[in-house]
């Protein structure tokens, strides 16, 4: 069976390869060929300029979230809206369309929504906001499941089947409905949103292993001394650990005003504002080409070194938080 398909291949290869070859031998038709490579050439470049955002506005919010509904959720909700619907999502564009020759976004919108599943797993977990008698709630659970999906996929994947199948699109659209119906539990009263210092701790637990999986990512990177001048995969890690920064920046920004009582009551809300400022400034940095030079380099930078210092200085004040809230 394997061997047949390979020959049905060839032979349709073969057949569009002498396609191409006729064609070619037509003055006209050649005109019409080479116009749509110059198209091709010329409108691709500008597609991907045009449709390339790393959207890492540090002032986004929700709209107005209303106790007893938990702003940290509602503002997750609404990263995930915006990404699909504002930014659109590009991280699985098949090669045939402009964004899959990009790099940056691509790489910002994985790492963001890798950064949303670790919150929200966090959340879910037995220690989390939602854990009750029953375990955790089904809507939370449904959510931090579909968060983990690829974001890679598109409405065919090939590395498993021909068959079509759920794009992540459709995927974190419908772990974005599961966040908002869990909200609108919690503020029916029907869903619990407890606000307890170990819930608090749970989430730091997690920044902390998301930041360290940050490090380890630019260690592992650098580790490979590749050339400067060659390295292209710099963008995709630099890129990807700034959307996981950046959505943690945002969401424990509005958790932190969920939780404003357990901080003022352990004596916390200073050390809280100061991680996610932080945490925000970490999201921030957005050079213009990324490089990854040595360290001790006098001409070019190591931006992947800034960022692990600058992740360095949240995880230590995340540790010093995390022995508070216990």
């Amino acid at each position: 069976m394997t061997q047949r398909f390979a020959e049905s291949m060839l032979n349709a290869v073969a057949a569009a390869l002498a396609g191409i070859a006729a064609v070619l031998r037509h003055p006209s038709r050649r005109f019409v060929l080479w116009a749509f490579a110059i198209t091709v050439v010329l409108v691709f470049p500008i597609a991907m300029m045009v449709i390339s955002k790393v959207d890492d506005n540090p002032d986004f919010t929700s709209a107005t979230v209303t106790a007893p509904r938990s702003r940290g959720v509602a503002v997750a909700a609404a990263l995930i809206t915006r990404e699909l619907d504002s930014n659109k999502w590009h991280a699985n564009d098949p090669f045939f369309m402009p964004g899959a020759w990009l790099r940056d976004m691509p790489a910002f919108q994985l790492g963001l929504v890798g950064g949303l599943a670790r919150v929200v797993g966090a959340l879910n977990s037995e220690k989390g906001v939602a854990f009750g008698p029953n375990g955790t709630d089904v809507n939370l659970n449904h959510a931090a499941g579909l968060l983990k999906y690829p974001g890679t996929v598109w409405k065919f994947d090939t590395h498993k089947s021909w068959l079509p199948t759920a794009s992540a699109e459709k995927q974190y659209r419908n772990a974005q409905r599961s966040l908002d119906l869990y909200n609108d539990m919690v503020a029916a009263g029907t869903a619990a949103f407890e606000r307890k210092p170990e819930a608090l701790a749970a989430l730091v637990e997690a920044l902390i292993r998301d930041l360290d999986e940050v490090t380890e990512a630019i260690d592992h990177h650098l580790a490979d001394k590749r050339p400067v001048l060659l390295d292209f995969s710099v963008d995709g890690v630099f890129y990807g650990n700034k959307g996981r920064l950046y959505a943690y920046s945002i969401v424990l920004r509005e958790l932190g005003r969920d939780f404003e009582k357990v901080l003022s009551d352990r004596r916390q809300t200073e050390a809280w504002t100061r991680m996610v400022d932080q945490l925000a400034g970490a999201a921030r940095l957005r050079p213009w080409l990324v490089w990854s030079a040595a360290p001790d380099s006098s001409f070019l930078p190591n931006h992947l070194a800034s960022q692990g210092y600058a992740t360095l200085r949240v995880r230590m004040q995340a540790a010093e938080l995390l022995a508070a809230l216990k």
